[in-house]
C-alpha cells in the first residue's frame, strides 16, 4: 500500500511537472524602446516594453485573463504614472497600471480576456534603471485570473515580436558614462552625378559603444547600429547646402557630445541607374512571367516593364510600373502579363527609374509564341541560344488539357529522348541530346508531342 502511493504520488507530481504552464501557453520578451540591444545605463530612466504571445486556444476555466503582472529586477523601480498603455494585436485597449512594493508593475484590464484567440500584447512603460551595473537584471511575467491566482508559472522567455532583438527577459545595466565624442569625421559630395554623400570616421575604441548616429540638417539621426563601421553612404541627399554631425552611443540614451559640422553641397541627381539584371521571359498557364533581379543601384525607386512586337520599339506597359523595394527586401521582382498574345516574336525590356527620373538602359528579353516547333531545322552545336535548341510549345494542340509530353524517335523508330513538363509549363526544349547527355547525329527526327489524350506528330531536322 506505501508504495501505491509513493507511486500515486511520483505520477501525480509529474502530470503537475508536465503542465506547469496550464492551457495557457506564452512566451515573452522585453525591449528598450527604439533599440535592438537590451542596454540600458544606470541612474536613468528609460522607455520599457515588454510584448507576449499568449495562446489561448486550449485554454480552461479559471484561466480568464484579468491581470498582467511584470515583476522587475532589485534596483528597478516604477510608477503607476510611467505606465503608457497595453496594446492588443497593435489595437489600444483599456487598462490601467498598479505598482506594487516599487518593481511590481499590475496592468489590471477593463474587460477580461475570455476568447480562445492567439494574440501579441505590447506594455509599454518607463523604468528607473538601479545606480549598479550588472550584466543580467532579469524580468519576470505573469498572468493572473479575475480572482487574482496566477495562470501557470511565469511567462518563458522567447522571441515574441518578430524583430531580431533582445528576445529576452533579461536587460544589461552599464556605466552611466558617456562615450567619447567621434573623431576623424568627413563628409563629401559625389562627384559622378549621384545625389549622395559618403561619410566617414574613425571608429571608437570603447567596447561599450554599439552604433553611431548620423544628424543631417534638423532632420531626425540615421541609425548606424554596428559599433565596427567607418563609413556610410547617404543617398538621395536633395540638392543644396547641407550640414552634418556624429554622435557614438552606447544606447540611445547615452551619447557622446557632437562632432564639428560638416558642411557640403549637394548637386542634382543626373547619373541614370545601373540596369534590372537577370531578365528571363517565359509563358506559364497565368500568362506570360516577366522575372528580374533588382538593381544594383541603392536609388531605384521604380521599374517599368516595357513590351514591343513585330520589330517595333517597346513601349511601357499600361500594368508595367513596380515598386522598388528597400534595399536587400527583395530579391527578384515579377509581372504576370496576362494578355493573350498571338503568335509571333516580341521583346519585353524593364528599366530601373531613380527619385529624380532618371532611367536605366533597359535590360531586353525575347518572347516566341509559335504553334509548331522552332526553330527546324536547328543546330545543336551553334553558340546562339535562339538556334542551337528546339523550343516545343503546348499550344501546337489548341484547347487540349493535361500532362505535356514529347517523345522524340530517330528515323528508325527508336526513342532518342522524352521530355516531361512540370504543372503550369507551356513549352519544352530540347538541345539535341539523347538519353545519356549525347549529341545526336544529324539528320531526321520524329517527335510525338502529347497534352492530356491529345497528340501531335511531326518531324525535326538535326543539321551539325
Amino acid at each position: 500500500m506505501k508504495n501505491t502511493r509513493i507511486v500515486l504520488t511520483f505520477i501525480l507530481s509529474l502530470f503537475i511537472a508536465m503542465n506547469s504552464y496550464g492551457a495557457v501557453t506564452s512566451i515573452g520578451e522585453i525591449n528598450v524602446v527604439g533599440q535592438t540591444k537590451g542596454i540600458v545605463p544606470a541612474s536613468s530612466t528609460v522607455p520599457l516594453i515588454v510584448t507576449l504571445v499568449i495562446d489561448r486556444s486550449l485554454a480552461e476555466l479559471g484561466e480568464e485573463i484579468k491581470v498582467i503582472e511584470i515583476e522587475m529586477p532589485s534596483g528597478f523601480l516604477t510608477q503607476s504614472s510611467y505606465f503608457k498603455g497595453i496594446l492588443r494585436d497593435r489595437n489600444p485597449i483599456v487598462a490601467r497600471a498598479v505598482v506594487s512594493g516599487g518593481n511590481v508593475l499590475r496592468v489590471e484590464l477593463a474587460d477580461l480576456i475570455v476568447d480562445t484567440q492567439s494574440s501579441i500584447y505590447e506594455i509599454t512603460f518607463e523604468c528607473q534603471t538601479p545606480n549598479t551595473v550588472t550584466l543580467e537584471a532579469r524580468f519576470r511575467a505573469r498572468l493572473r485570473n479575475r480572482d487574482d491566482a496566477p495562470i501557470g508559472e511565469f511567462i518563458r522567455e522567447g522571441q515574441a515580436d518578430g524583430k531580431l532583438n533582445n528576445d529576452k527577459f533579461t536587460l544589461q545595466v552599464i556605466p552611466n558614462v558617456p562615450p567619447n565624442p567621434v573623431i576623424g569625421f568627413t563628409a563629401e559630395a559625389d562627384t559622378t552625378g549621384e545625389n549622395d554623400v559618403t561619410l566617414r570616421w574613425q571608429k571608437s575604441d570603447d567596447p561599450d559603444v554599439n552604433g553611431y548616429l548620423i544628424y543631417r540638417d534638423k532632420e531626425l539621426p540615421i541609425n548606424v547600429e554596428e559599433r565596427s563601421s567607418t563609413t556610410f553612404r547617404d543617398v538621395n541627399v536633395p540638392p543644396g547646402n547641407h550640414t552634418y554631425q556624429i554622435t557614438a552611443y552606447k544606447t540611445l540614451f547615452l551619447q557622446s557630445e557632437l562632432s564639428a559640422i560638416q558642411t557640403v553641397n549637394v548637386s542634382p541627381d543626373t547619373a541614370a541607374p545601373e540596369p534590372p539584371m537577370m531578365l528571363s521571359v517565359n509563358t506559364s498557364s497565368e500568362g506570360v512571367e516577366v522575372l528580374w533581379k533588382p538593381s544594383v543601384s541603392r536609388d531605384v525607386i521604380t521599374y517599368q516593364v516595357q513590351f514591343g512586337s513585330s520589330g517595333t520599339d517597346p513601349e511601357p506597359l499600361p500594368n508595367g510600373k513596380i515598386q522598388a523595394k528597400p534595399e536587400d527586401e527583395l530579391t527578384e521582382y515579377k509581372l504576370i502579363d496576362d494578355r493573350v498574345l498571338s503568335i509571333g516574336s516580341f521583346t519585353y525590356a524593364v528599366i530601373a527609374i531613380d527619385e529624380a527620373g532618371n532611367a536605366s538602359a533597359p535590360i531586353q528579353e525575347k518572347l516566341r509564341i509559335f504553334d509548331k516547333p522552332y526553330p527546324n531545322p536547328f543546330t545543336p552545336l551553334s553558340p546562339d541560344e535562339e538556334f542551337n535548341q528546339v523550343v516545343f510549345p503546348a499550344r501546337t494542340l489548341e484547347d487540349a488539357s493535361g500532362e505535356f509530353i514529347v517523345t522524340i524517335y530517330d528515323i528508325d523508330g527508336m526513342l532518342v529522348k522524352t521530355l516531361t513538363a512540370l504543372p503550369g509549363e507551356t513549352k519544352l526544349v530540347w538541345d539535341g541530346r539523347n538519353e545519356a547527355a549525347e549529341i545526336v547525329e544529324s539528320g531526321i527526327y520524329v517527335y510525338q508531342l502529347q497534352v492530356g489524350e491529345s497528340f501531335k506528330t511531326g518531324t525535326l531536322i538535326v543539321a551539325k
